[in-house]
């Protein structure tokens, strides 16, 4: 069987066939397109169906279904977004993504299911990566923001005594800021502009002076101890077995590797094994009926 696997950012469109036999994806046909997010309605459907298509023309198999990872707030469920008020994709708020798409795709409604973009990749990495053999998962997001998601034998948990409400980590406190502020690309680009009063583009440039800048080094000691003393009560709490590290951040892993693990001695350490793929490949194996059927209820609830 395949299906195809879609991850919508605020302003771009990723979307790959899966294979759920072989649990790989066709690179050759991977589709990235750029999306005008301050577009119409109708632009932005128009542009995220052409990419679909587009992709599923690619490659000479039946495909299922679609996949899509989608940014919050959005009626998982139903298929209709919820974000508004926001300077990307505010001229989608309240429209029936799924009946758009079957429209524009000439597919049935009920062969386009949605799920979070966070949670997408966490179940790549759970069912078919790097958390595989692990029953109890904690998987985040290291990036503009701070993504993360609590899995149970491949299923995720957002309503259950341990875990934070709806699973979500970035609206947490630490130190009486908000984590999202903290452990983010703006939070580690702060810490060092305070450090040495120089400004710099993104973390890559701080790992490539912490190869002989003392001052890009301790920003990066910090923040692998301050995450590791912020995560180690939830994965202790949800007696997490792995916890999983994705997003942009994870690249610069060596160099706050050794200050998170002191934190979280008891707990194995994994960086995602498909990186930016991770949410296409985890939105497709929502056409696994089987499994879809399994985690409906908790999509009600996202």
């Amino acid at each position: 069987m395949h299906s195809i696997g879609v991850d919508i950012g605020g302003s771009h469109i990723t979307a790959c066939i899966y294979d759920h036999t072989s649990k790989s994806i066709a690179t050759d046909s991977l589709i990235y397109r750029k999306v005008n997010s301050r577009g119409s309605k109708n632009e932005i459907i128009e542009a995220w169906a052409s990419a679909i298509d587009s992709c599923r023309k690619k490659v000479d198999v039946k495909v299922e279904g679609v996949g899509v990872a989608m940014p919050g707030p959005f009626d998982y469920y139903n298929g209709i977004s919820l974000i508004e008020n926001v300077d990307k994709l505010s001229a989608l708020y309240k429209v029936d993504i799924r009946n758009e798409l079957a429209r524009h795709l000439k597919i049935d409604p009920s062969k386009i299911r949605f799920i979070n973009d966070a949670t997408a990749f966490s179940i790549a990495e759970a069912m078919i990566g790097c958390a595989r053999d692990y029953r109890r998962v904690v998987a985040i997001t290291l990036g503009t923001g701070l993504g993360a998601s609590f899995l149970a034998s491949g299923k995720p948990i957002i309503e259950d005594d341990r875990v934070p409400k709806g699973g979500f980590l970035y609206n947490q406190l630490y130190k009486g800021k908000v984590a999202d502020e903290l452990f983010s690309t703006r939070g580690i680009l702060r810490d060092y502009k305070e450090r040495t009063g120089k400004s710099v583009t993104n973390v890559r440039r701080i790992s490539e002076l912490a190869r002989e800048d003392e001052f890009a080094q301790n920003t990066m000691d910090q923040f692998g101890k301050d995450l590791g003393l912020f995560l180690a009560p939830f994965l202790k709490k949800f007696n997490a077995e792995v916890l999983v590290l994705g997003g942009n951040i994870s690249k610069a892993y060596p160099y706050f590797e050794s200050s998170l693990s002191k934190q979280l001695p008891q707990i194995n350490i994994e960086i995602s094994e498909f990186g930016e793929q991770s949410a296409v490949i985890g939105s497709a194996i929502l056409l696994d009926d089987h499994y879809y059927k399994e985690i409906t209820p908790i999509i009600k609830l996202m």
